[in-house]
């Protein structure tokens, strides 16, 4: 980013002198209340500062919708964005993905196929019944679960009987639960924060299936940033793994226990999946 500064005016031509002005704009997404989300950030914005050498900046967007736009405006520099909005942002902008997190000791995560226990062996089995799903806009509940059942020969507008969208991952699960729905499709794992009000729902459900591995959110940069300053980037993210108060920072906001690098062909599936659904 740069700064004009108005210098002199000699014989009716104004003389521009250039600054640079070495300001870094990271993006968020809130997760939680915006106030909340930056009064919990400006630490990790600090730490960065520091580790780059550059000020750093944050940058609060309403939707990744906004901060996608925001990287292709070049209004912000670096930004937190999940598969879907990185491989969008890359056709669109060319936005490069740096370092992605992990959570649980894996870089990627699953959708999950949940029913009661004993009364499903497989997808075939479940023609005729009802599917449980958060939302009709959520990777793990909905997108890539609706995909897996097309590669496998199930058209789920045709198949089941109905379907209900119950607005949360833990509400999917629960219409099984209750025997409002027969199958609910999840995030891996997400039966375990029912455990403490639910304790006998692992008796309860099974899983009977997964779909392919889903790489998880990471860190993007616009395009036309230095190349020199987008590697000094991935190493500063990637030191935050020894930085303990970053890292509790992450681990708050966006549920992240680790950092590793990431490469542009680790989102093909994510590619391969709005194919199968025609989403551009």
């Amino acid at each position: 980013m740069k700064k004009f500064i108005l210098s002199s005016l000699i014989g009716g031509i104004f003389l521009i002198s250039c600054k640079k002005e070495e300001v870094l704009v990271l993006g968020f997404t809130p997760s939680a209340e915006t106030e909340k989300i930056a009064t919990t950030t400006k630490p990790l914005v600090d730490i960065l500062s520091k580790k780059l050498g550059i000020k750093v900046k944050s940058y609060l967007a309403t939707d990744y919708t906004a901060l996608i736009e925001a990287l292709g405006s070049n209004k912000i520099d670096i930004a937190f964005l999940p598969p879907f909005g990185y491989v969008l942002a890359h056709q669109k902008y060319n936005v490069e993905v740096l370092v992605k997190a992990v959570r649980d000791g894996k870089d990627f995560y699953r959708s999950q196929f949940v029913v009661r226990k004993g009364e499903a062996k497989n997808l075939n089995d479940l023609k005729g019944k009802i599917w449980a799903y958060p939302d009709a806009a959520s990777a793990s509940g909905y997108i890539f679960p609706k995909a897996y059942m097309i590669k496998n020969n199930i058209d789920p507008d045709k198949f089941f009987k109905d379907r209900i969208q119950t607005g949360s991952h833990d509400n999917a699960i629960l219409a099984v639960y209750n025997k409002e729905a027969d199958l609910a499709t999840t995030f891996e794992g997400a039966e375990k924060r029912l455990l403490k009000e639910y304790k006998d729902i692992l008796d309860k459900i099974e899983i009977i299936a997964f779909t392919d591995n889903i790489p998880n959110d990471g860190i993007v940069v616009r395009a036309n940033l230095d190349n020199n300053l987008k590697e000094k980037i991935k190493q500063a993210f990637l030191d935050l793994n020894n930085d303990e108060q970053a890292m509790k920072i992450l681990k708050e906001v966006y549920s992240w226990d680790g950092i590793v690098i990431a490469k542009d062909e680790d989102y093909n599936v994510v590619r391969e999946t709005m194919k199968i659904l025609n989403i551009k």
